[in-house]
């Protein structure tokens, strides 16, 4: 019984960071430098303000502005399929965790809710953690 429970306890939290991350956003190619602060850099914050995203590293290969503009094109182009399909994808993962939900007991239900909230609780100290520890490596690398 308890090694169904933990089972069942593990599939919803492993759904649950699969949704989290495919609702991410791409990552956006960050150029390097003074360069960001020209124009291209300019250019680069207004589209990442827009939804246009070059793909992991594509900025660290030279991609030319007339490169750039015809990736934001196609991506564009794709969008709201994208979209459609994300929110498909939540619906169906939504539906299935409710279902999931539905075999447990009462009681499982109030464990689970307890388990979730206490794993939630000790990632946001774990972030909060490294973010501090990141805050302090930058202090140190801007005094050297």
């Amino acid at each position: 019984m308890r090694k169904q429970f933990l089972s069942v306890v593990a599939c919803a939290l492993v759904a649950l960071g699969v949704v989290c991350v495919s609702t991410r956003p791409s990552v956006v190619a960050q150029e390097s430098g003074k360069a960001a602060k020209t124009e291209k850099g300019a250019e680069a914050k207004k589209a990442a303000k827009s939804g246009d995203r070059l793909p992991a590293n594509y900025a660290k290969i030279g991609i030319s502005d007339e490169q750039r503009k015809k990736i934001y094109e196609i991506q564009g182009k794709y969008d709201d399929q994208i979209a459609a399909l994300q929110k498909q994808l939540a619906d169906l993962r939504a539906k299935e965790k409710a279902e999931v939900e539905a075999v447990l007991t009462p009681e499982q239900k109030k464990t689970l809710q307890s388990v979730s909230e206490e794993s939630q609780k000790k990632a946001a100290e774990k972030k909060k953690a490294s973010d501090k520890e990141k805050g302090s490596d930058k202090t140190e690398k801007g005094e050297k």
